[in-house]
This record gives C-alpha cells, sequence and structure tokens, in this order.
C-alpha cells in the first residue's frame, strides 16, 4: 500500500554525550547497564537533545518520565530543566525546571528491586511545532533514598497524529 502523500520524517542523531563534560559523571554501572544518579547532587548531569518527529501532533502534550530501578518504598527527586524552542526561532536563554515530586510512580512497590516509571509533570506546547527543539537536563535531588539510584532511560510520551509533515522544513 503506498501513502497518497509523501511526507517527511527525522532520524535522530543527538549531538549530546550522556556524560557531563570531563570527569564522565554521572558514573555508569557496566554490570546493571544504566546511569548511577547519586544522592542530592544536583552536578552530575545527564544532557540530552530532542528533536520531536514530524509525526508529532500539533498543539497536544508531552509526558516525561525517567525508567530507573526502585530498591526500597522511599522514592527519589529527579529534576528536568528544559528550553523548547522552533526552528528559525530565537533560542530561549533561560530555562524551565520539573520536579518528579510533581509526577507519580506508575506502580506500586511491593519489595526487592524492581524496574519503576516516575513521571514529571505534563507539559503543554506553547508555540512549537513539529521538528522543534528541546535542551534537556536531568538530575537527582534529593536525600530521600540513600546512595545512587540506577536510571536506564528517559523518554517523552507523545500524540502522533500523522505519518509525518507534508513539508521537509518545519517553521
Amino acid at each position: 500500500m503506498y501513502l497518497k502523500y509523501k511526507t517527511w520524517d527525522d532520524l535522530r542523531f543527538p549531538f549530546t554525550r550522556d556524560k557531563q563534560g570531563q570527569t564522565s559523571l554521572p558514573d555508569f554501572d557496566f554490570t546493571n547497564l544504566g546511569l548511577l544518579m547519586p544522592q542530592n547532587d544536583a552536578t552530575e548531569i545527564v544532557y540530552l537533545i530532542a528533536q520531536f518527529p514530524h509525526n508529532k501532533a500539533e498543539n497536544s502534550v508531552l509526558r516525561p518520565h525517567i525508567h530507573f530501578i526502585q530498591s526500597e518504598s522511599n522514592i527519589p527527586t529527579f529534576k528536568m530543566e528544559y528550553r523548547w524552542y522552533n526552528n528559525g526561532e530565537l533560542v530561549p536563554s533561560g530555562w524551565t525546571t520539573l520536579s518528579s515530586d510533581d509526577g507519580e510512580v506508575a506502580f506500586p512497590y511491593t519489595s526487592g528491586d524492581m524496574l519503576q516509571i516516575i513521571s514529571f509533570p505534563t507539559i503543554s506546547e506553547n508555540g512549537e511545532s513539529v521538528s522543534s527543539i528541546m535542551d534537556i537536563k536531568i538530575y537527582r535531588d534529593d536525600n530521600l533514598v540513600t546512595g545512587d539510584v540506577l536510571t536506564k532511560e528517559f523518554d517523552i510520551h507523545y500524540i502522533i497524529d500523522t505519518m509525518g509533515s507534508k513539508t521537509e522544513f518545519q517553521k
């Protein structure tokens, strides 16, 4: 089956690393495969760049969250700082900060080491288009869980409503 209209989409390759500069922090756990986010240390930051796909629904919401290993009933607090902007527009000078304290965990903790999801508050679009860029910083900011927390992934759920855009570069 062929599509009636050809559409554009992006294959994304971020120009950032998941480590902070020369210090290579946060540490990587080569046994359990994940970043170790230290207790109450906002200087060990994960830097990410997201380019939203052309299939993202305009005027929709984003649901950012972290997948991590929960080993006790206490829940760590993660912070997400972001700035979101369009192609052909000025880069914002300031950052917006979200806290996972204002989100929720996906599953009740029972015992042992379990894979958990903790969400940040929903982000509403404010004039950003498809193919817009979001710069992101993630770090841990709490004394609720002693020691490191093993984090697996950060991702953003978004709504799609098309296969792509009808023009190559959106503004």
